[in-house]
C-alpha cells in the first residue's frame, strides 16, 4: 500500500489510512477533491492517476510502503480506498479553512471519522441495538404467547424480517459498497412491506392474508428487480417507502384510535407509529455529523431502538386480547 505522508501532529492525524501531503501541489488537491465530490464517475482514474504519482515519485509526493492491517484488508479498504478517504479529509480540511466554509458531502454522504475500519460507527452500533432489541423481545413474547394464538407465526417472521434488515443495516454502514447499499434498501423496504402485511392478518383470514401477502411479495420482487437491474433510483426507491410506511401508519392509527377506549394498551401502538413518524424528521433535517460521527441518520436509528420493545409490548397484549376473546366465544 502507499501512504502519503500528512506531516500532522499524532493527535490530528485521521484513524490508519492516507492523508495528502502539503508537499502535494495545491491546485492538485482542489482539483482532485472536487471530483471526488461532483464527479463520483472521474474519482477512480483521478485516484489512479495520483497513486501513479506517489509511486513514481511525481508531483512533490513523499511515499513510504507498508502493509495494510489484516482487519482493514477484510474490510476492503485496498490502496485506492485509503486513497479516497485521506483525499476526503484533506479536501474538508481545505473547504472548512475558508470563510463560511461548509461541510461537504462525498458520494452523497458526510465524512464520517471510521473506527476499526468501520465507516459509520454509529449507525452500526445503533442498528446493531435495534437487532437486539428484536432478538430480546420475540423471545419475551415467546415466554407469555400460546404458540396457538392467532398472530404468532406473524410475528416470529416479523422478529426474523427485522432482524435481517438491521443486520445488513449494519454491514451497509460497516462498508459503503454497492451491494451492501442494495442489501440494506432492499432489507429495509422487505420490513415495511412485512408490517403492512401483518396488520392485514390481523382481520383477514388465511385465504384472505395468503392473497394479500401473495400480491405484496410481487410488488416488492417488482421493485427489487427495478432498482437491481434496471436503475438504482434513490428518488423512486424512497417515494416507494415513504408511500408504503404512510399507508402503514394510516392503517394502524386507525385501528388503534378505533379501540383505544375499549383496549387501553392501544397507546403503546399509537405511541410506536406516531414515534417513528416523528423521528423520520432527523431523515427531513439532514445536518453534518457532530464529532464527526453522529449524523442525522445515526440518531434515526438511535431513536428507533427505544421503540422496539414497545412494539412488541403492543403485540403481546394484542395476542392475549384475541386469545381471551376466542375463549369467550367459546363459552
Amino acid at each position: 500500500m502507499v501512504e502519503l505522508e500528512l506531516g500532522l501532529p499524532a493527535e490530528n492525524a485521521r484513524p490508519s489510512g492516507i492523508a495528502l501531503s502539503p508537499l502535494v501541489p495545491p491546485r492538485i488537491l482542489c482539483f482532485l477533491g472536487r471530483q471526488i465530490q461532483t464527479l463520483p464517475e472521474m474519482s477512480v482514474q483521478l485516484l489512479e492517476e495520483q497513486l501513479h504519482r506517489a509511486e513514481s515519485g511525481e508531483g512533490g509526493v513523499k511515499h513510504t510502503h507498508r502493509p495494510t492491517a489484516l482487519y482493514m484488508s477484510l474490510l476492503g479498504w485496498w490502496c485506492e480506498e485509503e486513497c479516497k478517504y485521506g483525499c476526503m479529509w484533506r479536501t474538508v480540511e481545505q473547504i472548512q479553512a475558508e470563510p463560511r466554509g461548509e461541510v461537504p458531502q462525498f458520494y452523497g454522504k458526510w465524512p464520517f471519522v471510521r473506527v476499526l475500519g468501520i465507516q459509520e460507527p454509529a449507525s452500526v452500533l445503533f442498528s446493531i441495538l435495534n437487532g437486539l432489541g428484536h432478538v430480546v423481545m420475540i423471545g419475551v413474547f415467546r415466554r407469555r404467547v400460546p404458540s396457538h394464538a392467532k398472530m404468532n407465526s406473524v410475528v416470529h417472521w416479523l422478529a426474523v424480517i427485522s432482524i435481517n434488515a438491521w443486520f445488513w443495516s449494519a454491514v451497509f454502514h460497516t462498508r459503503d459498497f454497492s451491494w451492501t447499499e442494495k442489501m440494506d434498501y432492499f432489507c429495509a423496504t422487505s420490513l415495511v412491506v412485512f408490517q403492512l402485511f401483518m396488520w392485514f392478518t390481523r382481520f383477514g383470514g388465511f385465504k384472505e392474508s395468503a392473497m394479500f401477502g401473495a400480491l405484496l411479495a410481487a410488488l416488492f420482487s417488482g421493485h427489487v428487480y427495478y432498482l437491481g437491474f434496471v436503475k438504482f433510483d434513490y428518488g423512486y426507491n424512497m417515494m416507494a417507502n415513504v408511500a408504503v410506511g404512510q399507508l402503514n401508519a394510516f392503517c394502524w392509527l386507525g385501528f388503534a384510535f378505533k379501540n383505544v377506549r375499549q383496549r387501553r394498551y392501544m397507546w403503546k401502538c399509537i405511541a410506536t407509529i406516531l414515534s417513528i413518524n416523528l423521528l423520520l424528521l432527523l431523515e427531513l433535517g439532514d445536518f453534518p455529523p457532530i464529532w464527526w460521527t453522529f449524523d442525522a441518520h445515526s440518531l434515526w436509528h438511535a431513536g428507533t431502538a427505544p421503540v422496539v420493545p414497545l412494539w412488541y409490548s403492543f403485540l403481546i397484549d394484542e395476542n392475549l386480547y384475541l386469545l381471551r376473546e376466542a375463549e369467550e366465544k367459546d363459552v
